[in-house]
């Protein structure tokens, strides 16, 4: 693929320069912004954490996965360069063609991943409907993958540039860690996120493809509108529960990312009401209802007992803290991870008692055309 502009050359450069020599880095691009920020940890491994207190006043970028395990854990990236897009200089480039600190570690293997058949898919939806209709729980989240080849041309730095372009209302994001793997996504959903003296976190549920008319106009049928309600209730409630009391509630509203519509309520706070708990407010958020269930417990046992695949990273949690002042943490959401020169490609739908397993399957595919768009068009 050809760079459309000499303006990210220098980026393009240290992209591919970077996954060549397996260097830990991250280019990120926020929500409505232009400025595309690269850091990049070429001295040392990022640091597996156990909570972000142990961050401590430090700038970075953290990872985390949907279910922390032996196998997969928070990483938290810490850089010793911070390059915008605009600014990259040739010379650390060249500093880092010559590294080859990372060049042993190890890579993840696509050997044990298959795709999620529609009938297996079906078949957990159907036993997720019948258990919340005896009282197991309210609602869970069921997710699949698709795993595609690429072709030999495949160029992960275009492929991110075209994200940014086509996306700019998501949170655009590539990482490389060599624990970690690399990924890339288009996310539309915040987790926790600073706004001057606030915090700000939303809750996002309900989905149809977009067909062109104006956002407000789209309408929800009572499974959407109860696959809302219950991940409202549940961010309400542990706002209160982290003493959190003073709280400004905007929505529900309908929102557009991508080539979807969902629901979104937004909810604003003082930053002075978490006393500084950054860690514990994530971990009692994490994983919300949009992505995991209701009881927390009980929706993530039976996703680990039912999904056939490892959601790894998928569905967990990941943004820059302090970077320029400012903490945006976002959930890992229309995201893809690259492995042996193929795309493995996550989704998910929210399972409540009235949920329709063709439809949720269908929903998946939806949620998919995300990053399948941006494959075919550059393939």
């Amino acid at each position: 693929m050809v760079i459309e502009s000499t303006l990210y050359q220098p980026l393009y450069n240290l992209q591919t320069t970077c996954l060549k020599r397996r260097i830990p880095f991250v280019s990120f691009r926020l929500p409505i912004e232009t400025e595309i920020t690269t850091l990049v940890q070429y001295q040392s491994f990022p640091q597996k954490i156990s909570s972000l207190d142990e961050i401590g006043e430090n700038s970075g970028f953290v990872i985390s996965p949907f279910f922390e395990n032996e196998k997969h854990g928070t990483y938290f990236l810490k850089p010793d360069v911070i390059a915008l897009s605009t600014e990259i200089q040739a010379s650390l480039i060249s500093m880092l063609r010559s590294n080859s600190n990372f060049l042993t570690s190890k890579t993840s293997n696509i050997n044990n991943l298959n795709s999620t058949s529609k009938r297996d898919f079906k078949n957990q939806v159907n036993s997720a409907v019948k258990r919340i209709n005896t009282g197991k729980f309210q609602k869970v989240v069921l997710s699949k993958i698709r795993i595609i080849k690429s072709s030999d041309e495949f160029n992960t730095s275009a492929f991110f540039l075209k994200l940014c372009q086509k996306y700019p209302h998501a949170f655009v994001y590539l990482i490389q860690i060599p624990e970690v793997g690399c990924w890339l996504g288009a996310t539309p959903e915040p987790l926790l996120k600073t706004e001057h003296e606030s915090l700000k976190t939303v809750s996002l549920a309900g989905t149809q493809i977009a067909t062109g008319a104006a956002v407000e106009t789209y309408r929800w049928s009572a499974k959407e509108i109860e696959e809302q309600r219950i991940v409202t209730d549940f961010v309400e409630q542990t706002l209160r529960s982290s003493g959190i009391s003073k709280v400004h509630k905007t929505g529900p509203k309908n929102y557009q990312a991508a080539n979807l519509i969902h629901l979104k309520t937004t909810f604003e706070f003082s930053k002075n009401d978490t006393n500084s708990r950054l860690s514990a407010l994530l971990k009692a958020l994490h994983p919300t209802p949009s992505v995991g269930g209701l009881p927390k417990s009980d929706a993530l046992n039976f996703i680990l007992k039912n999904e056939k695949h490892d959601r790894s990273y998928y569905s967990g949690f990941l943004g820059p803290i302090q970077i320029n002042k400012e903490t945006n943490i976002f959930v890992n959401l229309r995201c893809l991870q690259l492995i042996d020169n193929h795309f493995v490609i996550y989704s998910g739908a929210g399972i409540t008692n009235s949920s329709v397993a063709e439809n949720e399957w269908e929903e998946t595919e939806n949620k998919m055309m995300t990053m399948t768009n941006v494959i075919n068009s550059i393939e």
